[in-house]
């Protein structure tokens, strides 16, 4: 079913992770044209891209909604395909979402190759995760261990952030380019210093500003070429490490700890000597809610030295939702307000 016309009802898991949704698309499009994740979101984009904004927007959704999309796997030994989305478009990468979807594929039962093991196909690798059962039977934890990642820029990089002066960064890779600025310890990240919306606009200033000043290329995965998320963030404790930050993208806050961000952070904290391999990690989100990782070895990406991050939170689920497309409703391919 590869046709808009053909799709008028779609089934959903609907989850959450330290607060951050997700909507699991689990039948519809498990069959996507394409040989390798890359074509699969193109694919996608190009010809059912009303299937993410139908879900992922009013009246549906919301401006900050996320999604992701199963498909068959694109590898022989990797158990599913995963496609991430949300309200404005696709990610490569999204670790609260493969928490959530972890917690999915348990739910459907779909087959795995190692019980309590995933793997999965994604537009920036190979991702993995373990199931973590409770005594009731339902997956109570995911750890997602990411793809290899690296620092970008080894010595920080002098920003001109418009309406803010000058302020030091790094760009790190940890399934999305990030760029990282630290922020002044005495103002907490949090509604107790600033509204949300404070956070938007310094975190896309800064964002943009990374984007016109350098230019990002993955060494072995030449399609990522975009800085796409900028990361706030401020040491509150040392045994065991604790940051605290917030994570911005397309003019919007990540409602969680963010995953990837959590990987890039912990990727840094090596880089400058402060997180040794397999030691404890706290990230917390401006809420409050927090995800809990460490680092193993990795081989070089290219000529960058690279880390493995391995991230854990708790999956929530919240409905399981049928959604129709009816041809004559005039939203029924969804919109924004901004």
């Amino acid at each position: 079913m590869h046709h808009l016309a053909d799709i008028t009802s779609v089934r959903t898991l609907d989850l959450h992770a330290a607060g951050e949704p997700c909507r699991v698309l689990y039948q519809s499009l498990y069959d996507l044209p394409g040989d390798t994740m890359r074509e699969r979101v193109d694919y996608m984009k190009e010809h059912l891209d009303a299937i993410r904004s139908f879900l992922m927007q009013e009246p549906r959704g919301h401006k900050a909604m996320f999604g992701s999309v199963l498909t068959r796997p694109a590898t022989p030994d990797a158990d599913v395909g995963i496609l991430y989305t949300d309200s404005d478009g696709y990610l490569d990468m999204c670790i609260h979402g493969t928490i959530c979807t972890s917690r999915a594929v348990a739910e459907l039962g779909l087959p795995l190759h190692t019980p309590g093991h995933i793997v999965f196909d994604a537009v920036c690798g190979r991702i993995e995760s373990d199931l973590h059962y409770g005594p009731n039977g339902k997956v109570d934890e995911v750890t997602v261990q990411n793809v290899p990642s690296f620092v970008f820029t080894p010595e920080p990089i002098q920003l001109e952030v418009p309406g803010v002066g000058t302020l030091p960064a790094h760009v790190v890779f940890a399934g999305n380019f990030f760029v990282l600025v630290e922020y002044p310890a005495n103002e907490p990240i949090s509604a107790a210093s600033h509204d949300r919306n404070y956070f938007i606009d310094l975190g896309m200033r800064i964002c943009n500003a990374a984007n016109a000043a350098i230019a990002v290329s993955h060494p072995t995965n030449p399609s990522t070429k975009r800085i796409a998320l900028a990361a706030l963030y401020q040491r509150v404790g040392r045994e065991p490490l604790h940051v605290r930050n917030t994570v911005i993208f397309d003019g919007q806050m990540d409602r969680s700890p963010c995953g990837s961000g959590t990987s890039a952070l912990m990727t840094l904290m090596h880089h400058l000597g402060e997180l040794d391999y397999e030691q404890p990690y706290i990230s917390e989100s401006y809420l409050g809610s927090r995800f809990y990782g460490c680092l193993r070895p990795a081989a070089p990406v290219g000529s960058y030295p690279a880390v493995t991050p391995r991230v854990t939170g708790k999956p929530y689920l919240t409905a399981r939702c049928e959604f129709f497309r009816e041809s004559e409703d005039p939203f029924r391919d969804g919109f924004l307000l901004a």
